[in-house]
Protein backbone atom coordinates (compact mmCIF):
# COMPACT_ATOMS: atom_id res chain seq x y z
CA UNK A 1 0.00 0.00 0.00
CA UNK A 2 1.47 3.35 -0.98
CA UNK A 3 1.94 6.22 1.48
CA UNK A 4 -0.87 8.21 -0.19
CA UNK A 5 -3.28 5.32 0.31
CA UNK A 6 -2.19 5.05 3.93
CA UNK A 7 -2.99 8.68 4.46
CA UNK A 8 -6.44 8.23 2.91
CA UNK A 9 -7.29 5.36 5.24
CA UNK A 10 -5.45 6.70 8.28
CA UNK A 11 -8.56 8.07 9.97
CA UNK A 12 -10.14 4.65 10.15
CA UNK A 13 -7.09 2.45 10.53
CA UNK A 14 -5.18 4.16 13.35
CA UNK A 15 -1.80 4.03 11.66
CA UNK A 16 1.28 6.17 10.97
CA UNK A 17 2.08 8.16 7.84
CA UNK A 18 5.10 10.24 6.75
CA UNK A 19 4.92 13.70 5.19
CA UNK A 20 7.67 13.60 2.51
CA UNK A 21 7.90 17.40 2.45
CA UNK A 22 8.96 17.47 6.10
CA UNK A 23 11.13 14.32 6.12
CA UNK A 24 14.88 15.12 6.16
CA UNK A 25 16.04 11.49 5.86
CA UNK A 26 17.65 11.47 9.30
CA UNK A 27 16.71 7.76 9.59
CA UNK A 28 15.72 8.09 13.25
CA UNK A 29 12.29 6.50 12.79
CA UNK A 30 13.67 3.66 10.67
CA UNK A 31 16.38 2.89 13.21
CA UNK A 32 14.11 2.99 16.26
CA UNK A 33 10.95 1.51 14.76
CA UNK A 34 11.88 -0.88 11.90
CA UNK A 35 8.49 -2.60 12.20
CA UNK A 36 6.83 0.63 11.01
CA UNK A 37 9.25 2.58 8.79
CA UNK A 38 11.85 2.00 6.10
CA UNK A 39 14.11 4.32 4.09
CA UNK A 40 13.08 4.47 0.43
CA UNK A 41 15.17 4.93 -2.69
CA UNK A 42 14.07 8.56 -2.73
CA UNK A 43 15.96 9.18 0.55
CA UNK A 44 12.70 9.61 2.43
CA UNK A 45 11.17 7.56 5.23
CA UNK A 46 8.11 5.49 4.33
CA UNK A 47 5.71 3.32 6.27
CA UNK A 48 5.62 -0.42 5.74
CA UNK A 49 2.59 -1.95 4.09
CA UNK A 50 1.98 -4.14 7.13
CA UNK A 51 3.15 -1.72 9.80
CA UNK A 52 2.88 -2.89 13.40
CA UNK A 53 1.35 0.37 14.58
CA UNK A 54 0.17 -1.02 17.91
CA UNK A 55 3.58 -2.29 19.01
CA UNK A 56 4.72 1.05 20.46
CA UNK A 57 3.32 4.03 22.30
CA UNK A 58 2.21 6.26 19.42
CA UNK A 59 3.46 9.40 21.16
CA UNK A 60 6.94 7.89 21.40
CA UNK A 61 6.93 7.12 17.67
CA UNK A 62 5.73 10.58 16.64
CA UNK A 63 8.16 12.33 18.96
CA UNK A 64 11.20 10.57 17.53
CA UNK A 65 10.94 12.71 14.37
CA UNK A 66 12.82 16.01 14.73
CA UNK A 67 10.77 17.74 12.01
CA UNK A 68 7.23 16.56 12.91
CA UNK A 69 7.03 14.58 9.66
CA UNK A 70 5.27 11.60 11.28
CA UNK A 71 1.53 11.70 11.60
CA UNK A 72 -0.78 9.33 13.48
CA UNK A 73 -4.44 8.88 12.60
CA UNK A 74 -5.64 8.04 16.08
CA UNK A 75 -5.60 9.98 19.31
CA UNK A 76 -2.09 10.49 20.62
CA UNK A 77 -1.55 9.48 24.24
CA UNK A 78 0.30 11.69 26.65
CA UNK A 79 4.07 11.86 26.44
CA UNK A 80 6.11 9.21 28.27
CA UNK A 81 4.13 8.31 31.36
CA UNK A 82 6.36 9.76 34.03
CA UNK A 83 3.63 8.99 36.51
CA UNK A 84 4.42 5.31 36.06
CA UNK A 85 7.92 5.93 37.40
CA UNK A 86 8.70 5.67 41.05
CA UNK A 87 9.25 8.90 42.90
CA UNK A 88 12.48 9.36 44.83
CA UNK A 89 11.79 9.84 48.55
CA UNK A 90 12.72 13.33 49.68
CA UNK A 91 13.11 14.67 46.14
CA UNK A 92 11.39 17.92 47.11
CA UNK A 93 14.30 18.92 49.34
CA UNK A 94 16.90 18.54 46.62
CA UNK A 95 14.63 20.26 44.13
CA UNK A 96 14.19 23.21 46.48
CA UNK A 97 17.97 23.78 46.61
CA UNK A 98 18.01 24.27 42.83
CA UNK A 99 15.00 26.53 42.46
CA UNK A 100 16.98 29.72 43.02
CA UNK A 101 20.09 28.67 41.12
CA UNK A 102 20.78 30.66 37.94
CA UNK A 103 20.45 28.56 34.83
CA UNK A 104 23.63 27.58 32.99
CA UNK A 105 23.40 29.93 30.02
CA UNK A 106 25.85 27.98 27.86
CA UNK A 107 23.89 24.76 28.28
CA UNK A 108 20.68 26.64 27.58
CA UNK A 109 22.16 27.94 24.33
CA UNK A 110 23.18 24.40 23.42
CA UNK A 111 19.62 23.16 23.84
CA UNK A 112 18.64 25.68 21.17
CA UNK A 113 21.62 24.97 18.88
CA UNK A 114 23.30 28.31 19.54
CA UNK A 115 26.80 27.24 20.67
CA UNK A 116 28.76 27.04 17.42
CA UNK A 117 31.74 28.35 15.49
CA UNK A 118 32.17 28.85 11.75
CA UNK A 119 35.63 28.95 10.15
CA UNK A 120 36.38 29.80 6.54
CA UNK A 121 39.68 28.72 4.98
CA UNK A 122 41.10 27.94 1.56
CA UNK A 123 38.90 25.30 0.00
CA UNK A 124 36.48 24.70 2.84
CA UNK A 125 34.22 25.92 5.64
CA UNK A 126 34.32 24.22 9.04
CA UNK A 127 31.28 24.39 11.30
CA UNK A 128 31.41 23.06 14.86
CA UNK A 129 28.21 22.86 16.91
CA UNK A 130 28.18 21.78 20.55
CA UNK A 131 25.19 19.81 21.82
CA UNK A 132 23.89 19.82 25.43
CA UNK A 133 25.75 17.78 28.01
CA UNK A 134 23.70 18.59 31.14
CA UNK A 135 20.00 18.02 31.82
CA UNK A 136 18.44 21.26 33.06
CA UNK A 137 17.23 21.34 36.64
CA UNK A 138 13.55 20.85 35.83
CA UNK A 139 11.38 19.54 38.62
CA UNK A 140 10.75 16.03 37.31
CA UNK A 141 14.48 15.35 36.92
CA UNK A 142 14.63 15.30 40.72
CA UNK A 143 11.19 13.80 41.25
CA UNK A 144 12.10 10.63 39.36
CA UNK A 145 15.82 10.53 40.08
CA UNK A 146 16.89 11.03 36.47
CA UNK A 147 20.54 11.64 35.65
CA UNK A 148 22.06 15.10 35.33
CA UNK A 149 24.13 13.81 32.41
CA UNK A 150 22.34 14.45 29.12
CA UNK A 151 21.91 11.27 27.03
CA UNK A 152 23.26 11.41 23.52
CA UNK A 153 21.13 13.42 21.12
CA UNK A 154 20.09 12.32 17.68
CA UNK A 155 21.77 14.50 15.05
CA UNK A 156 21.50 15.09 11.32
CA UNK A 157 23.43 17.48 9.04
CA UNK A 158 22.12 18.28 5.57
CA UNK A 159 22.42 20.83 2.75
CA UNK A 160 19.62 22.62 0.92
CA UNK A 161 21.18 24.73 -1.81
CA UNK A 162 23.61 27.13 -0.11
CA UNK A 163 22.17 26.49 3.35
CA UNK A 164 23.63 24.04 5.86
CA UNK A 165 21.27 22.83 8.58
CA UNK A 166 21.91 20.69 11.65
CA UNK A 167 18.95 19.19 13.46
CA UNK A 168 19.29 17.74 16.94
CA UNK A 169 16.67 15.95 19.01
CA UNK A 170 16.32 14.26 22.38
CA UNK A 171 16.16 10.51 21.77
CA UNK A 172 15.82 8.92 25.19
CA UNK A 173 12.06 8.62 25.90
CA UNK A 174 12.07 9.54 29.59
CA UNK A 175 14.36 12.48 28.96
CA UNK A 176 12.21 13.57 26.05
CA UNK A 177 9.23 13.59 28.40
CA UNK A 178 11.02 16.23 30.47
CA UNK A 179 11.08 18.51 27.43
CA UNK A 180 7.32 18.89 27.75
CA UNK A 181 7.68 20.29 31.28
CA UNK A 182 9.92 23.31 30.65
CA UNK A 183 9.91 26.16 28.16
CA UNK A 184 13.73 26.24 28.18
CA UNK A 185 14.14 22.55 27.30
CA UNK A 186 12.95 22.02 23.70
CA UNK A 187 12.75 18.46 22.43
CA UNK A 188 14.56 19.41 19.22
CA UNK A 189 16.27 22.27 17.43
CA UNK A 190 17.46 23.14 13.94
CA UNK A 191 20.29 25.58 13.30
CA UNK A 192 20.99 26.84 9.79
CA UNK A 193 23.80 28.80 8.14
CA UNK A 194 23.83 30.41 4.70
CA UNK A 195 27.08 30.23 2.73
CA UNK A 196 28.43 31.61 -0.50
CA UNK A 197 30.25 29.56 -3.10
CA UNK A 198 29.84 26.36 -5.05
CA UNK A 199 30.19 23.29 -2.85
CA UNK A 200 31.71 20.03 -4.07
CA UNK A 201 30.96 17.92 -1.02
CA UNK A 202 30.43 17.61 2.71
CA UNK A 203 31.83 15.46 5.52
CA UNK A 204 30.62 15.42 9.11
CA UNK A 205 31.10 13.66 12.42
CA UNK A 206 29.04 13.72 15.61
CA UNK A 207 31.21 12.53 18.47
CA UNK A 208 30.48 11.06 21.87
CA UNK A 209 31.18 14.40 23.58
CA UNK A 210 28.31 16.00 21.73
CA UNK A 211 30.21 17.94 19.08
CA UNK A 212 29.03 18.00 15.48
CA UNK A 213 31.82 18.93 13.05
CA UNK A 214 30.84 19.64 9.46
CA UNK A 215 33.30 20.23 6.63
CA UNK A 216 31.89 21.99 3.56
CA UNK A 217 34.32 21.82 0.65
CA UNK A 218 34.56 24.37 -2.14
CA UNK A 219 37.68 22.83 -3.72
CA UNK A 220 37.78 19.30 -5.11
CA UNK A 221 41.49 18.73 -4.35
CA UNK A 222 41.08 19.85 -0.76
CA UNK A 223 38.20 17.41 -0.35
CA UNK A 224 40.14 14.58 -2.03
CA UNK A 225 43.14 15.15 0.29
CA UNK A 226 41.08 15.66 3.44
CA UNK A 227 41.52 13.33 6.40
CA UNK A 228 40.14 13.62 9.91
CA UNK A 229 42.73 14.08 12.61
CA UNK A 230 41.89 10.86 14.41
CA UNK A 231 39.97 7.61 14.37
CA UNK A 232 36.32 7.82 15.39
CA UNK A 233 33.95 5.64 17.40
CA UNK A 234 30.50 5.45 15.80
CA UNK A 235 27.11 4.98 17.43
CA UNK A 236 27.49 1.22 16.92
CA UNK A 237 29.59 1.33 20.11
CA UNK A 238 28.28 -0.79 23.01
CA UNK A 239 30.75 0.57 25.59
CA UNK A 240 32.37 -2.84 25.98
CA UNK A 241 35.71 -1.17 27.04
CA UNK A 242 37.98 -3.27 24.78
CA UNK A 243 39.20 -0.30 22.72
CA UNK A 244 40.05 1.64 25.87
CA UNK A 245 42.16 -1.22 27.19
CA UNK A 246 44.24 -1.69 24.03
CA UNK A 247 44.82 1.96 23.11
CA UNK A 248 48.57 2.62 23.42
CA UNK A 249 48.21 6.35 24.07
CA UNK A 250 45.23 6.35 26.46
CA UNK A 251 43.28 8.36 23.90
CA UNK A 252 39.99 6.53 24.55
CA UNK A 253 37.61 7.24 27.41
CA UNK A 254 34.27 5.75 28.33
CA UNK A 255 30.68 6.86 28.57
CA UNK A 256 27.37 6.01 26.89
CA UNK A 257 29.50 5.80 23.75
CA UNK A 258 33.31 5.74 23.93
CA UNK A 259 35.31 8.72 22.72
CA UNK A 260 38.70 9.11 21.02
CA UNK A 261 40.66 12.26 21.89
CA UNK A 262 41.96 13.64 18.57
CA UNK A 263 44.97 15.18 20.31
CA UNK A 264 46.10 11.80 21.65
CA UNK A 265 45.12 9.47 18.81
CA UNK A 266 48.02 8.33 16.59
CA UNK A 267 45.82 6.51 14.06
CA UNK A 268 47.39 3.14 14.77
CA UNK A 269 44.00 1.37 14.25
CA UNK A 270 44.55 -1.07 17.10
CA UNK A 271 41.23 -0.03 18.66
CA UNK A 272 39.36 -1.06 15.52
CA UNK A 273 41.35 -4.27 15.18
CA UNK A 274 40.01 -5.41 18.57
CA UNK A 275 36.50 -3.86 18.38
CA UNK A 276 34.01 -6.77 18.16
CA UNK A 277 31.15 -4.54 16.97
CA UNK A 278 32.64 -2.83 13.88
CA UNK A 279 32.22 0.56 15.57
CA UNK A 280 35.46 2.36 14.65
CA UNK A 281 36.29 4.34 11.50
CA UNK A 282 39.78 5.48 10.59
CA UNK A 283 40.84 9.02 9.66
CA UNK A 284 39.60 8.47 6.10
CA UNK A 285 36.16 7.34 7.33
CA UNK A 286 36.77 3.70 6.40
CA UNK A 287 35.69 1.01 8.83
CA UNK A 288 38.68 -0.57 10.57
CA UNK A 289 38.42 -4.30 10.00
CA UNK A 290 38.46 -6.36 13.18
CA UNK A 291 40.73 -9.35 13.58
CA UNK A 292 39.89 -12.40 15.65
CA UNK A 293 41.79 -12.13 18.95
CA UNK A 294 43.86 -15.27 18.37
CA UNK A 295 44.82 -14.00 14.92
CA UNK A 296 46.00 -10.54 15.93
CA UNK A 297 49.65 -10.44 14.81
CA UNK A 298 52.35 -9.81 17.39
CA UNK A 299 55.58 -7.89 17.04
CA UNK A 300 58.50 -9.77 15.46
CA UNK A 301 62.17 -9.01 16.10
CA UNK A 302 64.69 -9.50 13.29
CA UNK A 303 67.63 -10.46 15.46
CA UNK A 304 70.23 -9.92 12.75
CA UNK A 305 69.26 -6.24 12.57
CA UNK A 306 68.70 -5.45 16.26
CA UNK A 307 71.44 -3.34 17.88
CA UNK A 308 70.06 -3.46 21.42
CA UNK A 309 69.24 0.25 21.58
CA UNK A 310 66.16 -0.32 23.80
CA UNK A 311 64.04 2.30 22.02
CA UNK A 312 61.31 -0.26 21.43
CA UNK A 313 61.30 -1.30 25.09
CA UNK A 314 61.03 2.30 26.24
CA UNK A 315 58.15 3.17 23.91
CA UNK A 316 56.00 0.08 24.51
CA UNK A 317 53.13 1.01 26.87
CA UNK A 318 52.15 -2.61 27.51
CA UNK A 319 55.50 -3.98 28.71
CA UNK A 320 55.47 -6.36 25.78
CA UNK A 321 59.20 -5.97 25.05
CA UNK A 322 62.30 -6.59 27.09
CA UNK A 323 66.00 -6.94 26.42
CA UNK A 324 67.52 -10.40 26.41
CA UNK A 325 71.23 -11.10 26.82
CA UNK A 326 72.92 -12.96 23.99
CA UNK A 327 74.32 -16.39 24.66
CA UNK A 328 78.04 -16.87 24.10
CA UNK A 329 77.39 -19.38 21.33
CA UNK A 330 74.84 -17.15 19.59
CA UNK A 331 75.01 -16.97 15.81
CA UNK A 332 74.16 -13.27 16.09
CA UNK A 333 76.25 -11.29 13.60
CA UNK A 334 76.36 -7.84 15.26
CA UNK A 335 79.34 -7.82 17.63
CA UNK A 336 78.65 -4.28 18.93
CA UNK A 337 75.80 -5.44 21.18
CA UNK A 338 75.37 -8.00 23.91
CA UNK A 339 71.57 -7.88 24.02
CA UNK A 340 68.59 -7.88 21.68
CA UNK A 341 64.89 -7.15 22.01
CA UNK A 342 62.53 -9.95 22.96
CA UNK A 343 58.72 -9.92 22.51
CA UNK A 344 56.38 -11.00 25.32
CA UNK A 345 53.53 -12.03 23.03
CA UNK A 346 50.77 -12.22 25.63
CA UNK A 347 51.22 -8.48 26.32
CA UNK A 348 51.52 -7.29 22.71
CA UNK A 349 48.40 -5.64 21.23
CA UNK A 350 49.78 -4.99 17.73
CA UNK A 351 49.90 -1.20 18.08
CA UNK A 352 53.08 -0.83 15.97
CA UNK A 353 54.73 1.80 18.19
CA UNK A 354 57.86 -0.30 18.42
CA UNK A 355 58.00 -0.61 14.65
CA UNK A 356 57.77 3.15 14.27
CA UNK A 357 60.68 4.00 16.58
CA UNK A 358 63.11 1.36 15.35
CA UNK A 359 65.54 3.08 12.99
CA UNK A 360 67.13 -0.24 12.02
CA UNK A 361 63.89 -1.88 10.81
CA UNK A 362 64.67 -4.63 13.29
CA UNK A 363 61.12 -5.01 14.59
CA UNK A 364 57.81 -5.16 12.78
CA UNK A 365 54.18 -5.98 13.34
CA UNK A 366 52.87 -7.94 10.32
CA UNK A 367 49.56 -6.13 10.14
CA UNK A 368 48.38 -4.43 6.96
CA UNK A 369 48.44 -0.88 8.27
CA UNK A 370 50.95 1.91 8.06
CA UNK A 371 50.84 5.15 9.99
CA UNK A 372 49.84 7.92 7.62
CA UNK A 373 51.07 11.47 7.77
CA UNK A 374 47.63 12.66 8.77
CA UNK A 375 46.72 15.82 6.98
CA UNK A 376 50.21 16.39 5.52
CA UNK A 377 49.10 16.54 1.90
CA UNK A 378 46.09 18.57 3.00
CA UNK A 379 48.22 21.05 4.96
CA UNK A 380 50.80 21.28 2.19
CA UNK A 381 48.09 22.21 -0.23
CA UNK A 382 46.74 24.93 2.05
CA UNK A 383 50.24 26.39 2.48
CA UNK A 384 50.86 26.37 -1.27
CA UNK A 385 50.53 29.63 -3.21
CA UNK A 386 48.05 28.34 -5.78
Amino acid sequence: MADSALQETAEAAGIFAVDPELCIACDACCQDFPEIFYMGDDAKAHTLEAQEADKYNARTVVDVCPTDAIGFSGELPEAEDLGALEEVPGWELEWSTWRGVEENKLERDRRYGRDYTVEEAKGYYRVELNFPTVVPAVRDRFRYGLSEVMPEYGAHAYMNGQTLSVTGWVKEPKMRALTHTSSSFPGQFTTSWDFEGDFVGMEHRFDAHGKMTVMLFTDQKVMDDWQWKAHFITDACTACTICERVCPTNAITGGERFYIDPDLCINCSVCGVYCPFDAIDDSEESLVQKIKPKQVPKALVHEELCTGCEFCVDVCPFEALEMKALEDDSLYSMPQTSQIAYVIEKNCVSCKLCEQVCIKDAIEVPRAHQFSDIGMSFMSYLEDDH
